[in-house]
């Protein structure tokens, strides 16, 4: 039988919305501790103050929790799209403060860097990041149709996703290698996207 990622219960009332909060909090604190692999039900259970039928009720497994976790790091990393514009005056710098954002973002949300790599290495959630990373790629080509309707929509999709991929990845390598110099970083990879978005609205990808 498929493991299941979905939670079992969504909660209505305040207080089982306390005890969903209470769960993620104490997973989230036990990632930075000892990482994913090694976190357990039984540990969010003891660090939560909860029995085992009290997360059982809303999470079946740790992936579960997860994948909640993931769900929310993901979302507040989106949002930071909503002002994207495809035809700013100065691409590098929209593209460099939206990487630097989502680091910032990232590093806010607790254990966020753990939960990035959780989504990155474990077979049931990869739904969670692909899933994510495609709805941000169709926004962004939706924009991007808007400003050059005469574009290959099928390329600018698929620019779309190696721009997504290539500034996750960055975010990723940057909570992996704290010695690289993150500003250097955030500007080559600003630039390179930006020159791939130049090419294709020049029609030479």
């Amino acid at each position: 039988m498929a493991l299941t990622t979905n939670k079992r219960a969504t909660p209505n009332q305040d207080r089982s919305q306390r005890t969903v909060e209470r769960v993620l909090e104490a997973a989230a604190a036990l990632l930075e501790e000892v990482g994913f692999e090694r976190l357990s039900t039984n540990m969010i259970c003891k660090r939560a103050g909860l029995t085992p039928p009290a997360l059982y009720r809303y999470f079946p497994n740790k992936y579960a929790v997860l994948k909640e976790l993931g769900e929310r790091l993901m979302e507040a990393q989106n949002i930071l799209l909503d002002d994207w514009d495809p035809g700013a005056e100065n691409l590098v710098e929209q593209i460099e403060h939206f990487l630097r954002e989502t680091l910032d973002v990232t590093r806010r949300f607790k254990a966020g860097g753990w939960i990035m790599r959780s989504l990155h290495a474990t077979p049931v959630l990869t739904d969670v990041r692909l899933d994510s990373h495609r709805r941000m790629a169709n926004m962004m080509t939706e924009k991007t149709m808007v400003r050059w309707p005469e574009l290959d929509r099928a390329k600018v999709f698929a620019n779309a996703r190696i721009g997504v991929e290539m500034g996750y990845a960055l975010v990723e390598m940057l909570f992996d290698e704290p010695s690289i110099d993150e500003d250097a970083a955030l500007r080559n990879t600003a630039q390179m996207l930006a020159h791939h978005q130049s090419m294709l609205v020049q029609g030479s990808v």
